[in-house]
């Protein structure tokens, strides 16, 4: 647009292909704006001279995005922290020794999906003033770090959708007194080199704020958190999150793995790459679990191969048999694994029971190295009772729009509506309808319990 070529709005195709791109530019000295009947999300879209912005057709959903937007530089309101109402769909505060605060304050409303990036360049540490942020936690911005939010018009706050972790060795806490929350995410990591047998979580913290330990030392270490006490094991990633009173409570429920690998899948692979397959899958299936939000971490028992009998020829046959296996069954018990996963050469990539049966016996699912190492976080979602994106009447199932876990497997999350996807903000679930991790959760702590 120019001076005598302008538009004070501007509507976009009511279709196009998929992926399509308008290019909108602009040198004219009047504001325009976008209209939002043909946007999936009401951003703010007021286009400066000097502008560019470019919008995506979404063909899965039949609207366009913003895909990119000029970045508005703000500042800070000097009296009472607040931070402007967004002008373009992506703001940028920088505080600096200059232009600091001691705290900030997101506004009360932008438009729908408007992102806010809080950036520090100054050694004083500001605070991010969660009153109107979605699922709040402590927000301490330190020099070189930096907050992103985007606003959620359905819910009339912003969501965090990244920022900084603080990280602890155990051996460097003092006392084993975790010092005061930092960051919405702290964790601390822990071996037998690096071990403290006691640690104390911070007393009046902000509600939402988690610690995650990740132990892999020989003893027990106790955690304490209010009036309660924890015990975590070798092995074992357990979360704990401050609720709305400001009580600590333990966030997740272990499930133990026997993880299996045939003698084939060694003489073809070696027995090292067999380790390093089953332990980059087991980590993945971990991260996917943290980046949903669900309710329990795997541990990995056990470790061990066994012998692919020669009638295994596709997966179902290692599935059915390694039920009733007395070796692997025994192992099993005296590991006290809750479930099994095995890897060879059979045919396939991946298959599992499903684990809303609720038989213990079922808690087992494979996968074939003739395949990637994400087959493991699938095939367990199954055993946790998931079914692939419109194979189940329930929730329980993964979300084909976005390729979650059990639908596609090519993003890192099990479907939620409390998860967003980083580019669009567009729910990775949708309430009572696709919702894996609700369904998981609410399966955990039995399946938990079957040794």
């Amino acid at each position: 647009m120019e001076n005598n070529d302008w538009v004070p709005e501007i509507t976009l195709p009511s279709t196009a292909k998929d992926e399509s791109l308008v290019i909108i530019r602009s040198t004219a000295s009047n504001n325009s704006s976008i209209l939002a009947n043909q946007l999936l999300y009401a951003s703010t879209t007021t286009i400066e001279s000097g502008d560019q912005y470019v919008l995506k057709y979404l063909k899965s959903h039949n609207r366009w995005v913003v895909d990119s937007s000029p970045i508005r530089n703000a500042e800070v309101d000097s009296l009472n922290g607040e931070i402007p109402s967004p002008t373009s769909q992506k703001t940028l505060v920088t505080l600096t020794d200059n232009l600091g605060r001691e705290k900030v304050i997101l506004p009360e409303n932008a438009g729908d999906r408007d992102k806010i990036i809080l950036k520090s360049l100054t050694d004083n540490v500001t605070f991010i003033d969660a009153s109107n942020v979605n699922n709040p936690s402590v927000m301490k911005l330190h020099h070189g770090e930096q907050y992103e939010f985007f606003y959620l018009a359905e819910k009339g706050k912003w969501q965090l959708i990244d920022s900084p972790d603080t990280f602890y060795e155990a051996q460097d806490i003092i006392d084993g007194k975790i010092p005061e929350l930092q960051t919405p995410r702290t964790v601390i990591n822990s071996a037998n080199g690096n071990y403290q047998p006691n640690l104390y979580l911070p007393t009046a913290q902000e509600p939402g704020s988690r610690v995650i330990i990740n132990s892999e030392a020989e003893l027990d270490i106790s955690v304490s958190a209010d009036n309660s006490n924890y015990k975590i094991s070798k092995g074992e990633t357990a979360a704990f999150k401050v609720d709305e009173r400001g009580h600590w409570d333990r966030e997740t429920v272990t499930i133990d793995l026997l993880l299996l690998y045939s003698d084939k899948a060694a003489d073809r692979l070696g027995e090292d790459a067999m380790h390093k397959r089953l332990t980059e899958g087991f980590i993945l299936t971990n991260e996917a679990l943290e980046n949903s939000g669900a309710n329990f971490r795997y541990r990995i028992v056990g470790l061990r191969q066994v012998e692919a009998k020669v009638h295994w020829k596709s997966l179902g046959n290692p599935l059915e048999e390694l039920r009733e296996d007395a070796t692997v069954q025994g192992w099993r018990n005296t590991l006290k694994a809750d479930g099994i996963y095995y890897e060879g050469t059979e045919d396939g990539c991946g298959l599992a029971w499903l684990g809303s049966w609720g038989r213990d016996r079922n808690m087992v699912a494979t996968g074939s190295i003739n395949c990637g190492t994400t087959v493991m976080r699938h095939e367990l979602g199954h055993n946790m009772g998931l079914s692939h994106g419109g194979e189940s009447e329930s929730h329980d199932q993964g979300y084909g729009l976005l390729s979650t876990i059990m639908a596609g497997n090519a993003v890192p999350y099990y479907s939620t509506p409390d998860r967003y996807t980083m580019d669009y903000g567009i729910p990775m679930g949708i309430p009572n309808k696709i919702d894996a991790v609700q369904a998981m959760n609410s399966l955990s702590s039995k399946v938990s319990a079957y040794r």
